[in-house]
Formats: structure tokens, sequence, C-alpha cells
């Protein structure tokens, strides 16, 4: 179980373009790219929902990279780097950037070390 303030997405459908932009982005082999987006989803962060389709956005650590999910109902939509996202943030809800973004990325990196 995820600590407060945080959330399990581990569990989600991963699309088949989900899959295939966490390879292309992150640099994942093909075959184990599935366990390895999984694990990142267990320890996210919400960073917004967009009201025009339902969607959100988490925030999770991959490798030392910052990852953002999009997911929609069951499913995950499309994963992006930080970089990728930030334009984005308006959809969501989010004006500008987290506040206390270094401690927020340290209490996801910190939480997957301890298991």
């Amino acid at each position: 179980m995820p600590p407060a303030g945080q959330r399990d997405y581990s569990k989600v459908r991963l699309t088949r373009h989900a899959m295939e932009r966490f390879v292309e982005r992150f640099e994942a082999e093909p075959g184990s790219a599935e366990p390895l987006l999984r694990e990142a989803l267990a320890r996210t962060r919400r960073l917004g929902r967009n009201p025009e389709n339902g969607a959100i956005a988490v925030l999770a650590l991959h490798a030392g990279r910052v990852l953002v999910a999009v997911l929609q109902d069951d499913a995950c939509l499309t994963v992006l780097t930080w970089n990728q996202f930030e334009p984005r943030l308006q959809e969501f809800g989010r004006p500008r950037m987290p506040r206390k973004w270094g401690r927020m990325l340290g209490r996801l990196e910190k939480e997957a070390d301890e298991e």
C-alpha cells in the first residue's frame, strides 16, 4: 500500500500506445517494458485532471527520470517525459509547476528505495 498522498495505478490496463511510448521515451527493452512501467505506476502522485475528458495525469519515477502517465477510466493512454508534459499543465488544471517539486520527487524516490 502506498503512503499517504501517493496512489497505486499498477493494475490499470496498459494500452499498446502507452507501451510503445514508454519503450521509445525511456529506452526500455520491449520484452521487459510492461513490468517496469507497472513498477513505476505503483507509486505515483496525482498532478491534475482534465475536465474536458476526465483524464488524469500522474507523476512517477523510472530509473531516476520523471515520468508522467495519462490515465482515463481504467487505462493508461500514454506516457510522457516531464518536458513533453509541462506545456500541457493547464489542460490538467495546473497554472504552473507544482510547489516543492524536489520534495515531491524525493518522496517518490525514497519510498521506492525503501522497498
